[in-house]
């Protein structure tokens, strides 16, 4: 008896002195709030280094914002304790006190503390990522605080980019948003028409994808211009339209014949990215589809490569006088209509044309599509090819279609004539036949 007494008295005074009772403490909400403490200070750090530029050591630093990141977070951790109407009154009551804070230094009025406007709302985001932190997205807290941080080291860049923006590109950018995140939403999910191959919210969904590429190429190219010379436009025209790069380069030797060579690597550039672009269409849409693409037009792209390989090292002293070149406005909203009318066209004459004929139907369309629109084609294909069916009939169409594709750029490039012409059709045509070999190959082995 004696001796359980003395072992209770042990424990307490265990519990009580001697040693720390872990039994008690809540490593998961201290980690929450040591991340939340983290995202201020991570957060004031950029605000710290600022206010050596800006010269106004009174703006609110490191330290404040680590306290208010770590406010937050045991805003959210005394939810449950304290109610909810916690969090909100601390967050009222921090805001009053940092524009307080700003005129009591004498910059009273809206005008004026717009100069801070920034500061200000990071404070409130770092005190809304420090509840975030301790109400179970602990994850989501801190890839927002990465952004946040981003965003405010990237002042210069953002406001460059911004001075640098045409009227055109501000419209397009807001159609572009229009089309993806208010007009696509509300679209119906199912099928219309013949065959109700029309569905308007996939076929819409294709068509912010082919925008979203071609976004990315155009802005590429417009940041990059001529700094980094033709292979930067071959490289980033590829993704917005290999045909109108082809297009744009034959113009350009054509007019200027002893650089023949240079403008060549860059259309067979374009070219091979033209390739590498249908099998990233495939994966989203059939990832089988895509792997057994991948060998016949890896060897198309890897051949194309080499060609540009060979001729940049040729023609890498030869220095371009004063071209540059320009690329279209990358989307207006009447060429997203058509492509959605058109891939819908294609669509129908495929499952019309394999009904009727079976694969020689579909290699026929595919053939015809290729001369106007790989991408057109590519996505009815890989759209309609499940995941256990026989992927023959459908590589056979997208290398067809790529086939009548380098047929039309071949007849674009030979009325330029000369050095630029010899080598892109040559490069076309290995280009074709490598594409054929390692869909040989891949029938043989695999």
């Amino acid at each position: 008896m004696e001796s359980d007494t003395a072992a209770a008295g042990a424990g307490s005074a265990t519990g009580t002195g001697m040693d720390f009772d872990f039994s008690n403490f809540d490593l998961r909400l201290a980690t929450e709030l040591l991340v939340a403490l983290a995202i201020g200070l991570l957060i004031g750090l950029e605000r710290e280094w600022r206010k050596q530029d800006d010269e106004d050591h009174h703006k609110i630093g490191i330290r404040t914002f680590g306290l208010m990141g770590l406010l937050g977070g045991l805003s959210g951790a005394l939810h449950d304790t304290l109610g909810p109407w916690l969090a909100p009154a601390t967050l009222l009551g921090l805001a009053l006190l940092l524009v307080n804070d700003r005129r009591s230094q004498g910059k009273s009025g809206l005008f004026a503390l717009t100069e801070d406007m920034t500061t200000l709302v990071a404070a409130l985001v770092t005190f809304l990522l420090g509840v975030l932190a301790t109400t179970g997205a602990i994850e989501l807290a801190v890839a927002c605080a990465v952004i946040v941080v981003a965003l405010l080291y990237l002042k210069p860049t953002l406001h460059g980019l911004v001075s640098k923006l045409t009227e055109a590109e501000l419209k397009a950018t807001v159609r572009f948003l229009v089309i993806s995140l208010v007009i696509l939403p509300v679209l119906p999910d199912r099928g219309y028409g013949p065959y109700e191959a029309f569905n308007p919210r996939s076929t819409w969904l294709l068509v912010v994808m082919i925008s979203a590429m071609s976004f990315i190429g155009y802005f590429a190219i417009r940041a990059l211009g001529a700094a980094m010379g033709v292979l930067a436009t071959g490289l980033f025209g590829g993704l917005v339209s290999s045909t109108a790069t082809t297009i744009s380069f034959a113009k350009l030797a054509g007019e200027n014949r002893q650089q023949g060579k240079v403008f060549a690597a860059g259309a067979i550039l374009a070219n091979a990215i033209m390739a590498l672009r249908v099998l990233v269409l495939s994966f989203v849409l059939a990832p089988p589809l895509a792997f057994a693409l991948a060998l016949p037009l890896g060897l198309a792209a890897a051949t194309s490569i080499g060609f540009v390989g060979f001729l940049w090292f040729s023609t890498r002293h030869i220095k371009i006088a004063g071209e540059e070149m320009t690329v279209a406005n990358p989307f207006e909203l009447s060429q997203a209509i058509k492509f959605a009318l058109f891939l819908t066209v294609i669509q129908i004459l495929e499952r019309f044309l394999s009904d009727k004929f079976g694969d020689a139907g579909l290699y026929v369309l595919a053939a015809i599509a290729g001369l106007a629109d790989l991408d057109a084609i590519t996505l009815s294909v890989a759209r309609d090819t499940p995941g256990d069916a026989n992927l023959t009939s459908a590589i056979i169409a997208i290398l067809l279609a790529v086939a009548s594709s380098a047929l039309v750029k071949s007849i674009i490039v030979a009325r330029a004539g000369g050095a630029f012409a010899r080598w892109s059709i040559a490069a076309m045509i290995m280009m074709v036949a490598a594409a054929g070999l390692g869909a040989g190959l891949q029938q043989i082995y695999l």
